[in-house]
């Protein structure tokens, strides 16, 4: 794992920039199987409801669609109400939010989420009304009901009020109850199963089958893109695809990731692998001038030695502000050891966020650039 470093460009400020610090190339590493890819098909799926929360101490909704809400619940119980009859602050509406696991089974309970649609206060000591859960087929997966824990508190009078953290939302723990089982992938096929990196890379790809080849015989996987590996199970794991994850998950394989520098601009902040290297550039942004330059030197070979002359390649980093000049030299350019220089003369991150952009658009920073 490499280590992450945070370097704060000046006190008093909460934009940072947040590099990683190893060598080799783009990022390649030693990582096992299953922490870089996951079987196709194997995923969670997303649930929603809609529902009541009742028993709220005056915080609950004065919507219409509330009470329309409630009458409608009254009915099915078997009392007959008119709309203007119903009207209760103890009642807020809400929506209901859920994960379903991909190997989820009936009878399994899982945690939901209650988020308040109308105008209620708090939902603090309420209780869910019991709720049907639906996915994107519009099928029933679940059921929720239960007292919802909101985290914080809400309490006031006429003199004034306080309040601690959102209590407009709450978490109904272990609340849901699952209807129907899942049905993944590997379940349906006893051939084989597809693994799909988290990130898709090419040389990643090409040696997850090669590991898998090796640890499982030729014909075992193939890389059908930079983010699919075919796996055919082999003969004494037919029906039996489980065992082969098990075996397979702990595979160790050189993980190589394409460099990359991610750039939040609401926050100020910036993360990017310290082996990203630069070509030759000069930027000037406000008072500051940047220039990265690279001479190739020959040394000659010593007098004992037939050996042909080498190439030596100096690489010099300078950085100019009014009133201040700071030269930096390495011996490889390097987006790290820029930061450095620049944090040394106390740029700040937005500046930085400004000059990292520049070099990606000049061509001399060799990187995916990603804006949040």
């Amino acid at each position: 794992m490499r280590a992450l470093r945070l370097v704060r460009p000046f006190a008093g400020t909460l934009a940072a920039v947040l590099f990683a610090l190893g060598p080799g190339v783009a990022g390649a590493q030693d990582v096992h199987l299953k922490d870089v890819a996951h079987v196709q098909g194997v995923t969670a799926n997303q649930l929603v409801g809609y529902g009541l929360i009742t028993g709220l101490a005056g915080t609950g909704d004065s919507t219409t669609f509330t009470n329309k809400t409630v009458q409608n619940m009254l009915q099915s119980f078997g009392l007959s109400t008119l709309i203007g009859d119903v009207k209760s602050k103890n009642v807020a509406a809400v929506v209901l939010t859920a994960s379903l696991p991909p190997f989820a089974h009936s009878g399994d309970n899982i945690d939901i989420t209650a988020s308040s649609l109308g105008d209620a206060t708090s939902l603090q000591g309420g209780t869910l009304v019991m709720s049907e859960l639906r996915g994107a087929n519009n099928l029933v997966y679940a059921t929720a009901q239960g007292p919802i824990s909101v985290g914080g508190f809400s309490s006031g009078g006429d003199g004034g009020s306080v309040t601690k953290n959102h209590t407009a939302a709450g978490r109904i723990p272990q609340g849901g109850i699952i209807s129907r089982d899942m049905s993944t992938a590997i379940q349906q096929d006893s051939t084989g199963f597809s693994y799909v990196l988290t990130t898709p890379d090419y040389k990643t790809a090409a040696h997850a089958a090669g590991a898998l080849n090796t640890r499982f015989g030729a014909g075992t996987a193939r890389a059908l893109d930079a983010e699919t590996v075919r796996v055919n199970l082999p003969a004494h794991y037919t029906n039996d695809p489980v065992s082969f994850l098990a075996d397979a998950g702990d595979l160790s394989l050189n993980s190589s990731q394409n460099a990359k520098v991610v750039i939040n601009e609401r926050t100020g902040t910036i993360v990017f692998g310290g082996d990203i290297t630069l070509a030759p550039v000069a930027i000037a942004h406000g008072n500051l001038t940047l220039t990265i330059t690279k001479d190739n030197v020959v040394v000659p070979p010593g007098p004992l030695t037939n050996a042909a002359s080498a190439t030596q390649s100096n690489t010099t980093i300078k950085a100019t502000e009014t009133g201040r000049k700071l030269i930096y030299l390495t011996g490889a350019p390097s987006l790290a050891q820029v930061v450095r220089v620049l944090n040394t003369i106390g740029v700040s991150p937005r500046d930085l966020i400004s000059i990292v952009q520049a070099l990606r658009e000049s061509g001399s920073l060799q990187a995916d650039l990603e804006i949040m």
